[in-house]
């Protein structure tokens, strides 16, 4: 039998089984596995140390004496302010990352003298990044913690901007957006992951991915003025060089208390059926949810980015708009995707994840439509801005999603892979579209939005969150309770 440890009213008790302190909870959270690594289970004082449960276990360090939840605020304890800004200014350069690309392509295509095909290397690249990151975030915080993990991944982007600022010859620079692309998938896990674990999560990561709008919202308009006024297009990057540099020094600062150890502490690892540690990829892998909603996010980053790395070119190319002022129209797009994250965000967390969500993706479809089909420049900077307002807050919701569908102790690896996955959609679908628009127009984006949006839908319908079942799943059964009702009453 476990005994309980002698403590002062402030000391956190500890479990032991005889003279042995290695006890954790096996799979069916009924009994006491020995774990061959040395571990204790800490306990904070008043929590009753009867039969424990994974809750118990693996949250220990929020609950107080009524056995409630308690997480971390965006300023308490005081250094999570320090974070929290520091991630959001983190946000702001990857939204100016990513749409820096595609408002520069005419500029990099005409420097390089090659064709769409060819110039779209650099929306490919990335994805490996973000590919390679999603099986290395695990294990980059168990080794190195969340300090860093975000340091590692700050650089990664700085080193990339150093080398693409000179302009390099073509491989050198898809390589340098490889790069990047492995810098931000890092950071995507550790940052998000964090950012989980606080009280109003919902309007945090509004807030988090809004900044990201806003940085892709100013960084067509300076690039393009500045790539217009006869600068070098790469130029532009030595700015983005400068803020990630600042941005570096203020993420060690502000995580230099994150190390190794606390991760461990704070994300115990699972115990399978056997009694053994499970891996934490391979424990998330075999989630369904994971895989569900990285597919949904690998669809989301593709229409995202694609949309938005594309708006100009095709802006001019089918409205025959300036090349000058069509970047406006894109920083529209950008404008609209970081109200509806901060504003929405708010909507989102009191109606439910599930339902906003389908009403965000349906209201998405029918913009891009008026964005697709009407003729005037007008009326398509109106459709793809309103398709920006309700577009993007999908990205944030089903980051709230899989954090309550996966238990703490995989949320960085379930979303960092998540997350790196829609990453290489973000790289991937640009691609494809560049790869399309050489052969058939830039008009080829349209469909191909339209399409990921639609297949977002038919898998977000099947996913829980908060309720037990998917909306489709709750759609059917009230269906079938009134067909129940009114066979009872006919009977009657």
């Amino acid at each position: 039998m476990a005994r309980q440890q002698t403590t002062a009213a402030n000391d956190p008790i500890t479990l032991y089984e005889g003279d042995q302190n290695v006890e954790e909870l096996d799979a069916d959270m009924t009994e006491l596995a020995s774990v061959k690594s040395p571990a204790v289970i800490d306990i904070l004082p008043g929590t009753v140390t009867g039969q424990l449960s994974v809750v118990d276990t693996e949250f220990t360090e929020s609950r107080n004496n009524d056995g409630a939840e308690h997480l971390q605020t965006w300023n308490n304890p005081p250094a999570n302010k320090w974070r929290v800004i520091a991630i959001l200014l983190g946000f702001v350069l990857m939204g100016m990352n990513d749409a820096t690309t595609g408002a520069l392509l005419l500029y990099i295509e005409s420097y390089y003298h090659q064709n769409y095909t060819i110039i779209s290397l650099c929306f490919l690249a990335p994805a490996f990044g973000y590919m390679t990151s999603a099986f290395l975030n695990s294990n980059m915080h168990i080794m190195f913690g969340r300090r860093g993990t975000v340091i590692l991944g700050m650089a990664l982007m700085c080193v990339a901007y150093a080398v693409i600022c000179w302009a390099p010859p073509l491989p050198v620079t898809v390589i340098a957006y490889g790069i990047a692309g492995l810098g931000i998938g890092t950071l995507d896990a550790a940052w998000n992951a964090f950012a989980a674990d606080l009280q109003n999560v919902n309007e945090i990561m509004g807030l988090m991915h809004g900044l990201y709008g806003v940085g892709a919202t100013i960084s067509p308009l300076v690039s393009t003025a500045m790539a217009a006024s006869g600068l070098l297009w790469s130029y532009y990057y030595f700015i983005m060089l400068a803020i990630g540099v600042v941005i570096l020094c203020l993420n060690g600062y502000a995580f230099w208390g994150e190390t190794p150890a606390k991760y461990l502490k704070d994300h115990p690892p699972g115990v399978g059926e056997d009694g053994e540690s499970q891996g934490r990829l391979t424990e998330a892998l075999k989630n369904r949810y994971t895989i569900s909603l990285a597919c949904v996010l690998f669809f989301y980053m593709g229409a995202e980015v694609g949309l938005g790395s594309w708006i100009v070119t095709f802006m001019v190319t089918e409205r025959h708009g300036d090349p000058a002022s069509m970047g406006a129209v894109a920083s529209g797009y950008w404008a609209g995707l970081t109200a509806g994250r901060m504003i929405l965000g708010f909507v989102t967390g009191r109606i439910g994840e599930n339902t906003m969500a389908t009403i965000y993706l349906l209201l998405s479809i029918v913009f891009e439509l008026v964005f697709w089909l009407a003729p005037s420049i007008v009326a398509s900077a109106i459709g793809v801005a309103l398709v920006g307002v309700f577009f993007g807050p999908v990205f944030p919701t089903v980051m709230v999603a899989l954090t309550r569908l996966l238990p703490k102790r995989l949320h960085v690896t379930g979303i960092g892979f998540a997350a790196s996955i829609g990453g290489g959609g973000a790289a991937v679908f640009p691609f494809i579209t560049g790869a399309m628009a050489q052969a058939k127009g830039a008009w080829v984006l349209q469909p191909l939005v339209v399409a990921l949006i639609g297949a977002m839908i038919l898998i977000w319908i099947t996913i829980p969150t908060v309720e037990e079942t998917g909306l489709w799943d709750r759609i059917l059964g009230k269906f079938i309770r009134r067909k129940g009702r009114n066979n009872d009453t006919e009977s009657n």
